[in-house]
């Protein structure tokens, strides 16, 4: 059969017992056809360009990286990778972070064969999939949903802040480094230090990288609200 008829997969586990077990499910079929396997987030980036699979069915629970993380550096390769995530969790919250990463489908591990070839075909043309009971309706109306709680504990976070820490917060969003803020600021060092860790512990925020976007929204958010 022309090859250009099955739905090309690079499955990503990092469970060789799964892994085969899903390879030997498709072995004899018209539709799908395996063309690798990675066992972790380094193997899934490094094999993704040479492979070039229809769609990358990934388990979300890698380690090292996330599934997540994955679909982000994928994202940065190809825009237009297409990621079913496996998972023994398919909860509301689970498909809402699998469609903000970019993600187009979402299936229980338990998932039985039909349904999954199933799964893999729409993903392969771009579209959503996280099971029978969810149609595009009911997928808008749970992204809305989640959006304005999102927006509702964002602005309840931001209240925690002190004028000083949201003042310095503009700061960071501007590039400036903390000898720069102090300068500006007319205060030591230490002190502006202090109060980016205060900011940090609030807002839950662990990396200077989230930092820095955590400080980007809040200044794109205060200029909205002027």
């Amino acid at each position: 059969m022309d090859e250009k008829k099955y739905v090309r997969v690079l499955i990503a586990d990092d469970h060789s017992l799964f892994r085969n077990g899903i390879m030997s499910m498709f072995n004899e079929n018209s539709e799908i056809l395996i063309v690798g396997e990675a066992e972790n987030g380094q193997e899934v980036i490094s094999k993704y360009p040479e492979l070039k699979p229809d769609v990358v069915l990934l388990d979300i629970s890698m380690p090292e990286m996330s599934g997540f993380e994955i679909l982000t550096k994928l994202l940065d390769i190809d825009k237009n990778v297409k990621v079913l995530f496996l998972s023994m969790y398919d909860s509301e919250d689970y498909i809402y972070n699998t469609i903000k990463a970019g993600g187009l489908g979402l299936v229980n591990k338990n998932i039985l064969k039909g349904e999954l070839i199933f799964a893999i075909t729409k993903v392969a043309c771009n579209h959503f999939y996280f099971g029978a009971n969810w149609d595009n309706e009911k997928i808008n109306k749970l992204m809305k949903n989640h959006k304005e709680s999102e927006k509702k504990s964002l602005n309840l976070s931001y209240s925690l802040l002190t004028k000083r820490e949201k003042d310095i917060l503009k700061f960071i969003a501007m590039g400036l480094t903390s000898r720069q803020i102090s300068e500006r600021l007319n205060v030591g060092k230490r002190t502006i230090d202090f109060y980016r860790s205060s900011i940090m512990q609030k807002m839950n925020v662990k990396t200077l990288p989230e930092l820095i976007k955590f400080s980007i929204d809040f200044s794109a958010k205060s200029k909205s609200t002027l």
